[in-house]
């Protein structure tokens, strides 16, 4: 049995590695102790790995599939900290590497955005840095839209709460559809960088309003603001490669 290694085991690393666990032997990385035993009682084999312990990289990296999914703003120096992965020995000899990104790396700027697009100034400089840092040393990069699942609900964490611009549309893409693109590219050995977005693409307004109604939680506070960029995420070049995203419609997780 081959050997998934997850390093950043969080809302979506944990969902990764339930999905896959019956496939793959199963490594998973952590902060700290916190889910230590409820990981061990998963069937995984947990490791801590942080900014100040690698301690267990050398375990960690002995896999053949490796994905890397690390929030920057956790991180004193995140930069550093991906420098001290990627210089491993024992990167090199993964089979596939997939780096989980952001759409925030493209500017805000009205535009229909696709990987072709060259980017001069990107809307989150951190993550812009941390693509090239990885970009000749990993097989997939997942530049990822706004994540939403069935227990992450738009507009839930703004209910009562002012939202500026409602008329902007959303960018977003299901935990769900992004477990299913990282077993694709494995199984159809593909390499490159590819955006994660749904066609979909309601406004704040649409869909915080609908999913306070169908949630019981309040309804943000629009303010009129007449002006906004749309900032449209093109998800579809996975999909001419035969992938077919399963999450589409937000109005109805």
């Amino acid at each position: 049995m081959k050997t998934f290694t997850i390093l950043g085991t969080g809302w979506l690393g944990e969902k990764l590695a339930q999905r896959l666990k019956d496939d793959y032997k199963i490594k998973v990385s952590l902060r700290d102790e916190k889910n230590f035993e409820i990981y061990k009682k998963f069937g995984f084999s947990p490791y801590i790995l942080n900014e100040y312990d690698f301690s267990f990289l050398d375990e960690l990296l002995d896999t053949n599939y490796l994905f890397i999914n690390y929030p920057p703003s956790k991180f004193e120096n995140y930069l550093t900290f991906l420098e001290k992965i990627y210089t491993h020995p024992k990167i090199k000899h993964i089979e596939k590497i997939i780096f989980i990104s952001s759409t925030s790396v493209y500017p805000d700027i009205e535009e229909n955005f696709d990987e072709d697009f060259i980017i001069k100034n990107p809307s989150n400089k951190i993550v812009f840095d941390a693509e090239n840092l990885v970009l000749n040393r990993t097989h997939i990069i997942f530049r990822a839209s706004g994540l939403l699942a069935e227990d992450r609900i738009a507009g839930r964490r703004l209910a009562n709460k002012i939202v500026d611009f409602p008329k902007t549309k959303i960018n977003f893409v299901h935990r769900n559809d992004v477990i299913n693109a990282t077993i694709f590219v494995i199984e159809n050995d593909l390499n490159g960088i590819f955006n994660l977005c749904s066609k979909q693409h309601p406004t704040k307004e649409e869909l915080y309003s609908f999913n306070a109604k169908k949630y019981n939680f309040e309804k943000p506070i629009f303010l009129e603001n007449e002006f906004s960029i749309n900032r449209i995420i093109d998800g579809s070049k996975i999909e001419k490669l035969g992938f077919n995203y399963q999450y589409f419609d937000a109005f109805s997780f």
